[in-house]
């Protein structure tokens, strides 16, 4: 018999909990109408954070309660590392390790860098992303368009 996965079985036991706790636990559907209007953003750093829920339609069904995601992919940098970069800057900027116009510096070309590289300019500064030798070059050149 193969061995069971750890990340197999624990993600079988919350379904299981949640498939449980909905037989006792039934929500109603939400009777909140959305707005008719979009409302803008207040620049880049307005939009960070303020993404949609979307109701997931056969998850809801299936357990009986109202299952929502949060759509982390709209923000402004296509990350959830989009809020990790303001609150980064905003702290350093607080504390005084870091000025306007000063230069925020990450070593990595993953969702963090290019949140920060998208979201320091916002704070008056530059990003500087330190890269290694064997990166694909389209990661290079997204880190350049974006700072």
């Amino acid at each position: 018999m193969a061995p069971v996965r750890t990340t197999g079985a624990v993600v079988a036991a919350i379904s299981v909990t949640v498939a449980l706790l909905s037989l006792f636990y039934k929500s109603k559907p939400s009777s909140k109408k959305l707005p008719s209007k979009k409302n803008p953003r207040n620049g880049l750093l307005g939009a960070i954070g303020n993404t949609p829920l979307i109701r997931i339609n056969s998850l809801s069904e299936a357990t009986g309660c109202e299952i929502l995601g949060k759509c982390e992919f709209l923000n402004p940098g296509g990350s959830v590392k989009d809020r990790v970069a303001v609150k980064i800057i905003e702290e350093a900027l607080e504390s005084g390790d870091l000025t306007p116009g000063g230069i925020v510096t990450e070593g990595s070309v993953g969702s963090t860098a290019i949140s920060l590289a998208t979201v320091a300019p916002a704070y008056g500064c530059k990003c500087h992303v330190v890269i290694p030798d064997d990166v694909a070059i389209e990661k290079v050149f997204r880190e350049r368009i974006l700072n």
